[in-house]
């Protein structure tokens, strides 16, 4: 709890105690009497050592588990020069991820100072889990974002048939990809994001995190522009 709050009361309650003392023998029960009255006549005081408390913890958690996020090996578009990270999670059932996609790719091309990570997020259904699994297998033949690009374009059902024809039309080996789908690795890669996600009270998709600030929903392009700036004044 906030410091000063303590050296006051503490203050406070040592005089009161110290003249009290005097004429009364004081008890347990008189202390929580003082203490009580304290409260009930300082209560903004109380409310507001109490939010800041809250505050701060919201702050420590968010940063020990944005640092944690970066610690996963999600596929990550870099620009050495960067200045602000751009964490976004989706899920290729989501038809409000789809339709940001473009923004994003876009923005990576014009602002040359920002870093974009893909977080697979798939909570709508198993094929997005399919989908999800399948795309990170693809980046192991460096096809990631051509893979991440197609099924987003995609629409209507997420299926086996739709996973092993992208790959056949991004001249992907299916023996391969089939056998990095059942790599272990990539299901904890999803995990801990789902993990990251919990923490962050991330619910839905998509949902982005600018710098050190959670946008959840759909963005336009400029939306996430005029995030970028404000996060960079900060």
């Amino acid at each position: 709890m906030n410091i000063r709050f303590y050296i006051f009361f503490s203050f406070f309650l040592s005089i009161t105690v110290f003249n009290y003392s005097f004429a009364h023998e004081l008890n347990e029960k008189k202390i929580n009497s003082l203490i009580k009255k304290y409260i009930v006549d300082n209560p903004k005081l109380i409310e507001d050592t109490l939010k800041k408390l809250n505050q701060d913890r919201s702050v420590k958690n968010f940063k020990s588990a944005l640092n944690d996020l970066k610690e996963i090996p999600n596929p990550k578009l870099i620009n050495k020069k960067a200045n602000i990270t751009i964490y976004e999670f989706f899920d290729y059932n989501c038809g409000y991820c789809k339709s940001v996609m473009n923004s994003v790719f876009n923005l990576h091309k014009k602002d040359k100072k920002i870093n974009i990570v893909f977080v697979e997020y798939p909570i709508l259904s198993k094929s997005s889990l399919t989908a999800a699994i399948s795309s990170l297998a693809a980046q192991n033949q460096a096809k990631y974002f051509e893979f991440h690009a197609k099924l987003m374009s995609h629409t209507g059902k997420i299926d086996d048939e739709l996973i092993f024809s992208i790959a056949k039309e991004l001249k992907i080996d299916i023996e391969q990809l089939k056998k990095d789908y059942s790599n272990q690795k990539l299901m904890i890669i999803i995990n801990k994001n789902r993990e990251i996600a919990s923490r962050l009270n991330i619910r839905g998709t998509p949902a982005f995190i600018i710098g050190n600030t959670i946008y959840p929903g759909a963005m336009s392009e400029k939306d996430i522009e005029k995030a970028i700036e404000i996060e960079r004044k900060k």
